[in-house]
């Protein structure tokens, strides 16, 4: 997942972003609307963590601006402005969820783990895709009920590949979101990796998913 962090506080952001890293998501950052809009131009954003009191513009009206680009990006507000009418307003103008400052890390990634969850349309942690079970908060994968062990970047392809079954996801589009250009360099190929979670898959006894290649364009995750 590729998240843009919204925020002028240099220690904050710097913090937060460290950890969501540690968490295994890519973390852009911006301190203005306008370095956030020209990110949000140039990367496919899956989440925005966005400040509202910013010293260029007011955070809203970026939020409108972003969901008026984008009506399926997923918003979540992180800010001072704590009152109910200002959550209630944040709410009204497109964000998806709102946390007050100061913010409680786990909860933050508890929260980002429900808005996951709505895009796929499932309330439990758990997701079933063909005959594994994914552990979308511990970030596990079972085959009946043993552990198929991944890395953490084998699970980050599995878990983006299955937001996206049946449909084909260029090589480049799972760098962006999984690795990030910094990561990218030093990183194994998509190819790779992706040989590496068959082979898990198939020795697990995995027989109803596939992960497909079309040449030259990317992978397919097919539930058969």
């Amino acid at each position: 997942m590729r998240i843009l962090l919204v925020d002028d506080e240099e220690d904050f952001s710097d913090s937060l972003s460290e950890g969501l890293r540690n968490e295994g998501y890519v973390v852009d950052i911006a301190i203005n609307g306008e370095e956030a809009l020209f990110l949000y131009d140039l990367y496919p954003y899956d989440l925005i963590l966005l400040d509202l009191n910013l010293p260029d513009t007011d955070g809203l009206i970026l939020c409108d601006k972003f969901r008026s680009i984008n009506p399926k990006v997923l918003i979540c507000i992180l800010s001072a402005r704590g009152e109910v009418f200002e959550k209630i307003e944040g709410l009204d103008q497109g964000a998806d969820d709102y946390l007050s400052k100061p913010i409680h890390f786990e909860e933050l990634l508890a929260r980002i783990r429900a808005l996951c969850r709505r895009n796929l349309n499932v309330r439990s942690p758990m997701v079933e895709v063909g005959q594994l079970s994914i552990d979308t908060n511990l970030r596990l994968v079972y085959m009946d009920d043993s552990e198929i062990k991944l890395t953490a970047k084998e699970y980050s392809l599995l878990e983006y590949l299955t937001q996206n079954i049946g449909r084909v996801v260029a090589a480049e589009e799972l760098i962006l979101h999984i690795w990030g250009e910094q990561d990218a360099l030093f990183s194994n190929s998509v190819r790779t990796q992706i040989s590496y979670l068959r082979t898990k898959l198939k020795e697990a006894g995995v027989t109803n998913l596939v992960i497909t290649t079309t040449v030259n364009v990317g992978y397919t995750l097919i539930v058969e």
